[in-house]
């Protein structure tokens, strides 16, 4: 009952639906109810209907009084069936037929209809006036109208045995149709990207609910202004936080060059390695306003691109980086797939999450790249067996600027940020699992479409 309740107060669709369903029911179950009744009363009229014309026959003397008894053929065959035909004689006569004791007591009755027991069954009998005292009583056992009465009655109920089941669905299927066109609305919106501004079409949606989407498109233009002028913000920042960051590290190169004392070359060492760090920053910052984008007219083009060469390209680059820990990197797999891509987002990409590989993996540790592809996907996952991250935090590391409580790794936080970014742009999906080769680690899987 809570579950119902929960669901009642939770879903329109269900709500409207259980409504809609519970007034088919009810008026489907008083229709029966009545036409069930009316079935019955008319049952059972048609009985008394017969009743009066075999007694009709008698009035026109088609029936001999001298047969006493008659006793209609039965009906299928049921001996229980048969219509009974009796005479009853004036007293003063004196012609008390054999039957006298079992109709004995419809002597003193007037004319009409009756319900009685005779010889131990209950029948249903109607008098009629004759002539000159006689009269006449019909009589047909009562379980056998009660039989053929109930049995047409229940013939008016099956129309409704078949249309309640098809009326139910119908209404589900109505209620289900109705709703689709929300369905689709909600499926519009979480397509919504950032930087795509794209409107929601009020077309085929019922007239309520064209004020929630005109409200929910000028949302999505507020919103989508806000992130183009975060961005613009970014962007603009970064580019001018370069140009002073180079003079910066051209003046500490020349000063290097220079006469300097013990003290003043370890703080020189200092300022050099946290403008590096800075430089990293901004070009990551960089890097996230490109991958984050909706300008697509200011990429460069795709082209199909060896995975396997872009790859080789990466490990390359980040090998000094591995050798100074010790740290066995290595590539398998397909190493003949294509894919239609930027490559200088499907470089940042794999780039970003094998210098992350690296810089997590302990001294002697390993990095796998695997390369696999189907008729329309390319995978490629990348598994370490450094610490890993907690499942809680496996979306959060997402975000621009997080980073892992207690990680004694320098960073940024960005660099999964650029990476959700770009597979984001590319239509894929990236997903953080546990590795699967050692007790910990963490296995970086991504699937991009080909085309």
């Amino acid at each position: 009952m809570e579950s119902l309740k929960k669901r009642l107060s939770d879903s329109a669709q269900f709500r409207l639906s259980f409504v809609l369903c519970m007034a088919v029911v009810g008026i489907a179950l008083l229709c029966g109810v009545l036409g069930f009744l009316s079935a019955w009363d008319e049952a059972h009229e048609l009985q008394d209907s017969s009743l009066q014309q075999i007694a009709s026959l008698a009035k026109d003397d088609l029936l001999a009084p001298r047969n006493s008894n008659f006793v209609s053929p039965p009906l299928q065959d049921e001996e229980a069936s048969r219509i009974i035909v009796h005479f009853i004689f004036p007293v003063a006569q004196g012609m008390e037929p054999a039957s006298q004791d079992a109709f004995s007591s419809l002597a003193s009755l007037p004319a009409g209809f009756y319900t009685t027991r005779i010889n131990r069954h209950v029948y249903r009998v109607l008098i009629e006036e004759l002539h000159d005292g006689l009269r006449v009583a019909v009589a047909q056992r009562a379980s056998v109208r009660q039989s053929v009465a109930l049995s047409s009655a229940l013939r008016t109920l099956v129309p409704f045995c078949i249309l309640f089941p098809v009326l139910l669905y119908l209404v589900a299927d109505l209620v289900r149709k109705i709703f689709r066109p929300i369905r689709k609305l909600a499926d519009a919106v979480d397509a919504q990207r950032d930087g795509l501004s794209m409107a929601l079409s009020s077309e085929f949606i019922p007239r309520e609910v064209t004020p929630f989407i005109t409200a929910i498109n000028q949302l999505l233009q507020r919103s989508a202004e806000s992130v183009e002028r975060q961005r613009r913000f970014v962007a603009d920042a970064a580019h001018e936080l370069r140009s002073p960051l180079t003079a910066l590290m051209l003046q500490a190169e020349r000063l290097d060059a220079s006469d300097l004392s013990t003290e003043s070359r370890a703080r020189l060492m200092q300022l050099r390695a946290g403008m590096k760090r800075t430089s990293t920053l901004v070009e990551q910052l960089l890097s996230l306003s490109r991958a984050q984008s909706g300008e697509v007219g200011n990429l460069p083009p795709v082209e199909s691109i060896a995975v396997f060469t872009v790859v080789k390209q990466v490990v390359s680059d980040l090998l000094p980086l591995a050798e100074q820990k010790s740290i066995d990197i290595g590539v398998v797999g397909n190493s003949e797939a294509s894919i239609i891509a930027r490559p200088s987002e499907l470089y940042t990409l794999l780039r970003n999450i094998v210098h992350n590989a690296i810089q997590y993996t302990p001294l002697a540790g390993k990095v796998d790249i695997t390369i696999n592809h189907s008729a329309a996907s390319l995978f490629i996952d990348i598994e370490d067996n450094g610490p890993g991250i907690a499942v809680d935090k496996r979306e959060r590391v997402f975000d621009a600027f997080y980073r892992i409580e207690g990680s004694d790794i320098s960073g940024s936080g960005l660099g999964l940020s650029i990476v959700s970014a770009i597979v984001t742009r590319m239509k894929g999906q990236v997903k953080l699992t546990a590795a699967t080769s050692s007790a910990t680690g963490l296995k970086v899987s991504i699937a991009l479409p080909l085309n």
